[in-house]
């Protein structure tokens, strides 16, 4: 009997306790939520506090961040601006490298650094910027594995092509050496390629198949190319596991766990944040910190943390599970029901080598899946019961789980991966599925909510994934279409407070500079007061700009 009645007691005092100290503590809701409320500065209390209470109250600021692969850097510039001008989010959701972002923007507020100053509560303008310049020293930290999945695909296929592997593999004569050289080229590429390829290659039927088919989806995945089912059985080169552990250890440096030097940190943020405030990594870099510069301090910090925290072997951000410091929402496709005895069969034809399909049921064997806390969840499901549109009907509910399971299946994109299972026989397809992540967060009681997005609507990718899980027309009309106000996505651009426009395709894919600078400057579509006439408000902010994919009912000229 205690077990039953314990849950319930801690629920109810939560929910008694909670409003009383977060009145006591920031005045009153309204005044935190209300920018044109606040005279003057003050502690970061509120937010402070709400983070630590999933499900409860409405959150203030929110972020809906749509996946972007490898040009993750402009969401980490979106980021320092979103952060630096309107303070702490409330909230996040996000999927595909949306997924990775929202992990960081978990991890960076997890950090007690971030909110106290000193032997006092920072203020709202020392914690935004405190919060800021950790988005903006991403720049500094291009070697640590965020861009290593690209770069090994990149390797793959020049050296495939350098060492002229398919060639020996059209030769019956030379089969066996061209077998070989794949192999050597994998165990080069070390623990990031994916050892299932080795599983597969040492026992496939036909090795000749199996290669080519790999290196020739490897290409298409470099583009974003999905044209057939395979891309959902295939094994992919990248080894997530070792991808999601690259990521913790980035997330547990900005949380402040293991071996974190908290002097030398707090030293940093002290002569670095507030004075870097409008500033970009590359301005704050240079600027004096001591006999030092703050990009030097900042390289120091973390290229010791780097190996301390290998030697030491310490606990990692990746294990904890979700929403334990932000309420968070990760999303992924998956396939459900009676479709996973169908992908697993599929799975099977293909180590075999022989003719594979994959014909799913789109309505039934298809669903937009969502990992949080299991209040956060339970709102959200409550919440887009009120909804009409197609992609709030196929929410599913996937529970709490650590964010190494989520980080291994949502960024697991096809053509860069084959399905993923997942703990609750789910099979995971990637994060494609809600670009903008807008209605679940106004089921979470999102009071203001940036979309994190870019101009020309959903783009092939998604539409192309989409059909092939079976979508009808009918479907990708519902779901994607911006000429059919009814559609989700144009529920969600139309449901937005604002609309953060970073258009990231622009640059090369692999200038940091570039990307970062797409989204620290991006233009800002809203007519929300709280985003226009606040204290800091962001100068790119503008209630009449007319952009395609980012402006709510504007079809183009």
């Amino acid at each position: 009997m205690p077990t039953l009645i314990r849950p319930t007691l801690a629920r109810r005092l939560r929910l008694l306790v909670a409003p009383l100290a977060l009145l006591a503590l920031a005045g009153s809701p309204a005044a935190a939520d209300d920018w044109d409320a606040v005279s003057g500065d003050f502690p970061e209390l509120f937010p402070f506090f709400e983070l630590r209470l999933p499900g409860f109250a409405p959150k203030r600021l929110c972020t809906g961040v749509r996946g972007n692969g490898n040009r993750i850097f402009a969401h980490f510039g979106s980021q320092a601006q979103i952060t630096g001008s309107y303070g702490p989010l409330s909230g996040a959701a996000g999927g595909s490298s949306g997924s990775i972002t929202v992990f960081l923007a978990e991890s960076i507020q997890a950090n007690p650094l971030m909110w106290r100053c000193g032997g006092r509560p920072c203020t709202r303008t020392e914690t935004s910027a405190r919060i800021a310049l950790q988005w903006k020293t991403m720049q500094a930290l291009t070697q640590t594995g965020i861009g290593l999945d690209v770069t090994t695909l990149l390797t793959l296929v020049e050296r495939v092509q350098q060492e002229g592997i398919l060639e020996l593999l059209q030769d019956p004569a030379t089969v066996p050496q061209g077998v070989d050289a794949f192999l050597d080229l994998l165990r080069d590429l070390g623990g990031i390629v994916n050892p299932e390829l080795f599983t597969l290659i040492a026992n496939s039927p036909d090795p000749v198949f199996h290669i080519t088919d790999i290196v020739e989806a490897t290409q298409k995945g470099l583009s974003f190319i999905v044209d057939e089912t395979l891309v959902f059985v295939r094994p992919g080169l990248l080894n997530w596991d070792e991808l999601a552990t690259l990521f913790g250890r980035l997330g547990s440096f900005y949380a402040g766990y293991g071996p974190y030097d908290r002097p030398a940190v707090r030293r940093f943020l002290d002569q670095c944040a507030v004075q870097s405030l409008d500033l970009d990594w590359d301005e704050t870099s240079v600027l004096p910190a001591g006999d030092s510069t703050c990009g030097q301090l900042f390289i120091e910090q973390f290229d010791a943390y780097r190996e301390a925290f290998d030697l030491e072997d310490s606990r990692s951000r990746i294990d904890d599970p979700i929403g334990r410091f932000l309420p968070n929402l990760a999303t992924t496709g998956v396939i459900v029901g009676s479709g996973v005895a169908k992908w697993e069969q599929a799975r099977a034809d293909y180590f075999a080598a022989t003719p594979t399909e994959l014909e799913l049921d789109f309505a039934t064997e298809v669903k937009f899946g969502y990992w949080g806390r299991r209040d956060d969840l339970r709102v959200v499901r409550r919440g887009l019961r009120r909804e009409s549109d197609l992609g709030s009907q196929k929410f599913r509910a996937l529970g709490r789980a650590t964010w190494r399971t989520i980080l291994t299946a949502s960024p697991a994109e096809p053509g860069l991966s084959a399905g993923v299972p997942l703990p609750g026989g789910e099979i995971s397809v990637g994060g494609w599925d809600d670009p903008l992540r807008v209605l679940v967060l106004d089921a979470l009681r999102c009071r203001h909510t940036i979309g994190v997005n870019r101009p020309g609507g959903v783009g092939g990718f998604t539409s192309d994934v989409t059909t092939l899980l079976g979508a009808t027309p009918a479907d990708l009309d519902a779901l994607y279409e911006i000429a059919n106000p009814q559609s989700s996505f144009s529920v969600g651009l139309a449901r937005n407070e604002g609309n953060w426009c970073s258009d990231w395709d622009t640059p090369d894919g692999f200038d940091v500079e570039a990307l970062f600078e797409v989204g620290f400057n991006a233009p800002f579509v809203t007519d929300d007061p709280f985003f226009l006439n606040g204290p800091r408000a962001y100068p790119g902010a503008d209630p009449d700009l007319e952009i395609f994919g980012c402006t709510a009912g504007f079809t183009g000229p």
